[in-house]
This record gives C-alpha cells, sequence and structure tokens, in this order.
C-alpha cells in the first residue's frame, strides 16, 4: 500500500478519490436535505395535520364556513402550501421557508386583538347577461357586478386563528435526515 491510500472497512482506498468525492457530496447534501425538508412541510398539507412522532389533525374549521366544507384546510388557492422552498443552502446551513405574510399566524396560531386599516369595500349586485355561441345560439347567463363602495373605518378586532402547524421539527423528518446523511457518506467511499 502507498502512502496515498488508506484502509477502511477492510478495503484500501486512495485519499485523493476519497476527497474528491468527498468535495461533491458536500455541495449535494445541503439541497438534499433542504429538498427533503420542503417534501416533508408540503405533506402536511396532503395529511392535513402535523407530524412529529405521530400525527396530530389540524382542527377543523368552524361551522359559520360551510362553503367552504369540502375544499381542504389551509388550501384556497394553493399560494401558502407553493410558496414553501429552499431559501440557502450551504454545508453549513440549509434554510427551508416561505414568504408568504399570513404563514406564521397559521403556523403558531394567533390570539390576540389586531388592527385593522381603514379600506374600501365594494357591494355587488347580480345582472343578467346574453351573449351568442359561436354556433350562433343565444344564452343568458348570470355575472356579478360591482355596484358601489363604501369606506370602512379603521378599528380593531380579536383574532383567534387556532395552530395549523405545518414547518418546524419533527422526530420523523430527523430520522430521513439521517438516512440521507449515510447514504451521502456511503457515495463518498463508492470508488
Amino acid at each position: 500500500m502507498s502512502q496515498a491510500e488508506f484502509t477502511y472497512k477492510g478495503k484500501p482506498y486512495s485519499f485523493k478519490q476519497v476527497a474528491l468525492n468527498f468535495h461533491k457530496v458536500r455541495k449535494q447534501i445541503p439541497g438534499v436535505l433542504g429538498t427533503i425538508a420542503v417534501n416533508y412541510f408540503k405533506d402536511s398539507f396532503r395529511r392535513q395535520g402535523w407530524r412529529d412522532r405521530s400525527l396530530k389533525y389540524w382542527p377543523r374549521r368552524s361551522k359559520n364556513f360551510r362553503k367552504d366544507n369540502g375544499r381542504a384546510i389551509l388550501v384556497k388557492s394553493g399560494r401558502l402550501r407553493n410558496s414553501i422552498r429552499i431559501e440557502q443552502a450551504v454545508f453549513a446551513r440549509t434554510v427551508v421557508g416561505t414568504s408568504v405574510p399570513y404563514a406564521d399566524a397559521h403556523n403558531s396560531g394567533v390570539s390576540r386583538t389586531v388592527a385593522v386599516r381603514s379600506h374600501q369595500r365594494h357591494t355587488y349586485s347580480k345582472v343578467k347577461e346574453t351573449y351568442t355561441t359561436r354556433k350562433g345560439t343565444t344564452r343568458s347567463r348570470t355575472m356579478r357586478k360591482v355596484d358601489g363602495s363604501y369606506q370602512v373605518k379603521a378599528h380593531s378586532r380579536k383574532m383567534n386563528l387556532p395552530q395549523r402547524q405545518f414547518m418546524g421539527d419533527s422526530k420523523v423528518m430527523f430520522m430521513k435526515f439521517d438516512k440521507a446523511v449515510i447514504q451521502a457518506v456511503d457515495k463518498i467511499f463508492e470508488l
């Protein structure tokens, strides 16, 4: 065995090749861990709950929201779920986050008085509209039209938003990290 070689688990290895493999893995592992975290956090929306050691389902909507009964919790347009992304991925630190302003309120829950700024509110009316199809038949549909608007004064209101955690530390996610790191270490010694 020459000086540029060593033995690990009974196999001879070249320092040079192991160093090259290490640098490749060192560049890849932050992105791999970030992707695992992003997918795990997005899975919370599919599971409709947070999984640490066990699955803790999110609280259901109040009965006042009957129009949203068939829709998944925390999903209307998908903006919150789709905003979860890797913000930084370097060897020393991988950051996964979201830029949606209401994400923290849902993730942590809110129970406090908040200030509402003055704003415009529209009033709507329904209008029947007739139109002609490509085949030449005349049809009608009901359209919603802005009828007017009024100013809402600034005020405060009590906000109660239950915690529906979708991001954070999780034992199951950390086990996935461990598995990915072990596979990455094995890649270093694959020659």
